[in-house]
């Protein structure tokens, strides 16, 4: 069924935009709310990383930067491209045809924050609040980390990017940290004297053999996701180059895993001849959100005013609500119904945005105190 939000979002998914490259969604942006006394404000925190954009805030004529205000946020890049994306809208759902992902991460998350926006200017509606649009968070919330809030005085945030249904929302996350391990060995000719070389390969596969990965427990988890080295197949491989992650809710465990790493792979580096690099660093902090604090309670309240169950979780994945909390400025991350995210089966059911919408224009009208 075709609502305007619905073609919002047909619009918006048709947008190839992936992370750094979100250009095309700030022209959107700006298309959408032409015309309307909305103040568009870009940072310039998009080329410390690299991008093409910063962050966008849109502020309404009710704001009043001299009282406390809420910010909604979704944000702009998919994790991979939607370049001939072909929608399907049925009775219930739209999802893509299966040969793309449909990009509803987020670009229902944008769609909704456009349209809630639009319609409360144009019914001259009160709410003192800011809708801003993230740069970059499917690699590395880098939006949010470099997002200044404090000229806008918002004490509270909401996310609309979490995959869960409404009702849900997360109300702790974890963290994860990087590492790279860098295996030095030494070079020599494979075939005419490979006894003289150190295999920098061979080295990190046993030491790779050695680590834990997968899931570790309830609460952590650890990836090795990328190994690259060597230069031909007749030069024994000085360097070899592993990355990995370790996601975990408490901070101090992440800790005593990448210890743990750096101290096996040293050891097997120098067993076999050879040496280590080992660098980590945090990709996005955890967080838990207080349940006797504002936050929470507002989520609650709200959820339930739109005639949902609220239904706070913990959660595997980081959003932009880990680079917020941390910020120590409490951020909640809904639940919009974008299901199966970053697959070529993604989509969201006709209800959920519809009622995410119901969410956002309920948060709008709690914020006048």
């Amino acid at each position: 069924m075709s609502t305007p939000l619905v073609d919002l979002f047909l619009e918006a998914v048709a947008i190839d935009a992936v992370s750094l490259h979100e250009a095309p969604v700030v022209r959107f942006i700006r298309e959408k709310l032409s015309g309307l006394p909305v103040r568009i404000v870009q940072d310039e925190t998009g080329p410390i990383v690299g991008g093409e954009t910063g962050n966008i805030f849109c502020i309404p004529p009710t704001f009043d930067p001299a009282q406390p205000a809420i910010a909604l946020l979704a944000h702009m890049d998919t994790p991979r491209s939607t370049a001939n994306v072909r929608p399907v809208l049925t009775d219930s759902r739209i999802t893509s045809d299966g040969t793309t992902t449909l990009g509803v991460d987020n670009r229902a998350g944008v769609s909704v924050l456009l349209h809630v926006l639009a319609e409360h200017v144009r019914r001259k509606l009160a709410g003192n609040f800011v809708v801003v649009f993230t740069f970059g968070e499917e690699i590395g919330m880098y939006g949010s980390k470099h997002a200044d809030l404090r000229p806008y005085n918002v004490n509270m945030c909401f996310v609309f990017d979490c995959s869960k249904r409404p009702g849900t929302f997360i109300q702790s996350a974890v963290g994860s940290s990087l590492w790279t391990a860098i295996f030095h060995g030494k070079s020599s000719h494979a075939g005419v004297a490979p006894e003289k070389g150190v295999n920098a390969i061979q080295i990190a596969a046993r030491a790779l053999s050695e680590v834990p990965v997968g899931r570790l427990s309830p609460t952590t988890t650890a990836n090795i996701g990328i190994i690259s080295g060597g230069e031909a197949t007749n030069v024994v491989p000085d360097r070899c180059r592993v990355d990995g992650e370790v996601r975990e809710f408490d901070q101090r465990t992440i800790e005593e895993y990448l210890a743990s790493v750096e101290k096996k792979f040293s050891g097997v580096a120098r067993d076999n001849g050879g040496s280590l690099t080992f660098e980590s660093q945090v990709d996005f902090p955890p967080f838990v959100l207080d349940p006797q604090g504002e936050a929470f309670r507002r989520t609650g309240e709200v959820l339930t005013s739109v005639g949902l169950s609220p239904n706070p979780i913990q959660y595997l994945g980081g959003s932009d609500a880990n680079m917020l909390n941390a910020k120590g400025i409490p951020a909640v991350n809904l639940g919009i119904g974008a299901q199966n995210p970053h697959g070529n089966d993604e989509f969201i059911l006709l209800e959920d945005l519809a009622k995410t919408v119901e969410i956002a224009e309920a948060l709008i009208a709690g914020s006048i105190r």
